[in-house]
């Protein structure tokens, strides 16, 4: 349906299949509507949560699954919407239009500087953040994931959607989240992983 030169991706493109949209590269799928995969099975090891999140903040908002597969479980929080390309950022909103965009702040900006200047709390974090099919380095810090445990509300749940591409690393990821997140769980699906930490 349309495609786009991005500033992180060589190229992007919308298309339509089995009346969802997708957002993808030449080799990644970042948004499948309300089948998003690692969405999908973040929502469902959260479920008994699910009832009393009031806001949330995605980082790395692609196509807005994550809003599409929790509004499809009649989860209706206040959502906080980073996305560092401008482009893919208007084509979300624009595509959530019938679904309350009143209850969405999008904020065009880099991940990383967010998270260093927010002070806000949320319920649920969703860090989805894809260079192609690699998680930028940053993300997978200690001082950033510490600054996303410190943005969460008290009995918050934070969840990592990661790539294996490399076991070490997948290893270093590992201990690490560990070390910020001691109550934590690790969902495999094919290559990805979703790490669930809660407060």
């Amino acid at each position: 349906m349309r495609r786009y030169d991005g500033t992180d991706n060589t190229y992007l493109e919308i298309t339509l299949f089995q009346n969802q949209f997708q957002l993808g590269t030449n080799d990644a799928l970042y948004s499948d509507g309300d089948r998003y995969t690692p969405a999908v099975t973040a929502v469902k090891n959260l479920r008994g949560f699910l009832p009393s999140m009031r806001s949330v903040l995605v980082l790395g908002a692609g196509l807005c699954s994550m809003v599409h597969v929790m509004r499809r479980k009649n989860t209706d929080p206040y959502f906080t919407l980073v996305e560092k390309d401008k482009v893919v950022l208007e084509w979300a909103m624009e595509l959530l239009d019938p679904l309350k965009p009143e209850k969405t702040q999008p904020v065009c900006a880099d991940a990383e500087a967010f998270m260093q200047t927010n002070a806000a709390k949320y319920d649920f974090v969703f860090l989805d953040i894809f260079k192609g099919r690699v998680v930028p380095s940053f993300v997978c810090t200690g001082s950033f994931l510490e600054q996303c445990r410190v943005s969460l509300a008290p009995g918050g749940h934070l969840a990592f959607n990661y790539i294996v591409n490399d076991a070490e690393e997948w290893e270093q990821v590992k201990n690490t989240f560990t070390t910020i997140f001691p109550q934590n769980k690790i969902i495999a699906s094919s290559v990805n992983r979703i790490l669930i930490g809660s407060c």
